[in-house]
């Protein structure tokens, strides 16, 4: 690597350590269950198995918690629930405010 290269990588990890520090609380925004961070969904409060945050800031809270830090995952591949649903001829399903999310 390049000296630019190197010293743009530590730039980016420590932007992520800030962010883990200061933009993100513990039992909030997340939980450490069993020795492992684990994202919490902000709309429903349930705990968002096999999910981990990206670009390294998942390493980030883990290093802020003091529990071992995990490889970086990759994702190859991302799609809408609208656009996942849309892939089956027939969905079936019930609800009670159907009328007002219609349009999705």
């Amino acid at each position: 690597m390049t000296n630019y290269a190197i010293k743009s990588e530590r730039v980016h990890t420590i932007n992520q350590l800030l962010k883990a520090y200061t933009m993100f609380e513990k039992d909030d925004e997340y939980v450490v269950i069993d020795g492992q961070v684990k994202i919490v969904d902000e709309q429903t409060g349930r705990i968002m198995e096999g999910r981990r945050y990206s670009d390294g800031l998942h390493q980030a809270i883990e290093a802020k918690e003091g529990v071992k830090v995990e490889a970086a995952t990759q994702t190859f591949a991302t799609i809408t629930l609208q656009n996942y649903f849309r892939m089956y001829h027939k969905l079936s399903g019930m609800t009670g405010t159907a009328e007002t999310e219609a349009g999705e």
